[in-house]
């Protein structure tokens, strides 16, 4: 380490000169310096060729460097993006307060005020896995069914019979499953880890129709997220499964 600033010490401390001659050879010019001179002399012409090529047009000259009309370009592009996220937060906002409204001027859907089918019966649809309700029916908080607590890779069984509409995996809820019932009841089944049923087929009561997982950034861990929906209006299951137990 002491002998490199030794040689720095040295290098610097020198003095070197710099000639100018004439195409014969000639002497014509001498330039004396020490070498901190050189050095200080070339960091300060390095630093102006930077301003240069940074803070006027000679920037452009540069191969691939951004040209003017992409900058305008790129400019307005940001602007119309804030200018659209504002309104995007202005509908969401207006969505939310609609919501509340709704919510408001209408009751909670029950088995009591909806139309009365011969096949829409409390305690008469298959509990499709066996497990603890971590969380209830909670419509206020957007929370449209009930969570299971389960192990993944339990089955999930069909509620009831009816025709799978919907099989899909979905970035919030993982694998999901839908079944349109004859009386026209929509069973939903989410954060599925894999779908044993397709869109089209039929199934029965107690069928196997998926295996439980915790896919989805909705989920925390594994569970079974069970829909029921019913003219456009959610139902709370645990009003048609046989359930023997009331969610925590």
């Amino acid at each position: 380490m002491w002998a490199l600033l030794r040689f720095l010490g040295k290098v610097l401390g020198g003095r070197y000169r710099l000639l100018w001659l004439e195409d014969q050879g000639t002497f014509r010019r001498e330039l004396r310096l020490p070498g901190w001179g050189w050095l200080l002399g070339a960091l300060m012409l390095g630093g102006l060729v930077w301003a240069l090529f940074a803070y006027t047009p000679l920037r452009y000259t540069i191969p691939g460097y951004p040209t003017r009309r992409f900058h305008r370009l790129y400019q307005a592009l940001v602007e119309r993006v804030g200018q659209l996220e504002d309104k995007l937060r202005q509908h969401l906002a207006q969505v939310e307060e609609l919501r509340q409204m709704q919510e408001a001027l209408q009751p909670t859907p029950t088995l009591a005020n909806l139309p009365l089918l011969p096949s829409l019966q409390s305690g008469q649809y298959v509990l499709p896995v066996e497990g603890q309700v971590s969380r209830g029916f909670q419509p206020a908080q957007g929370h449209w069914g009930i969570d299971i607590t389960c192990e993944a890779g339990e089955t999930v069984l069909a509620m009831a019979e009816g025709t799978v509409i919907l099989a899909e995996y979905s970035y919030q809820t993982g694998y999901v499953m839908a079944i349109q019932h004859p009386n026209g009841l929509v069973s939903f089944y989410k954060h599925n880890s894999r779908l044993l049923r397709q869109v089209g087929e039929r199934v029965q009561a107690g069928d196997v129709i998926a295996l439980t997982g915790g896919l989805g950034v909705y989920s925390s861990g594994p569970h079974l997220h069970i829909e029921t929906w019913l003219g456009g209006q959610p139902i709370d299951p645990l009003q048609l499964l046989n359930y023997p137990r009331s969610p925590s």
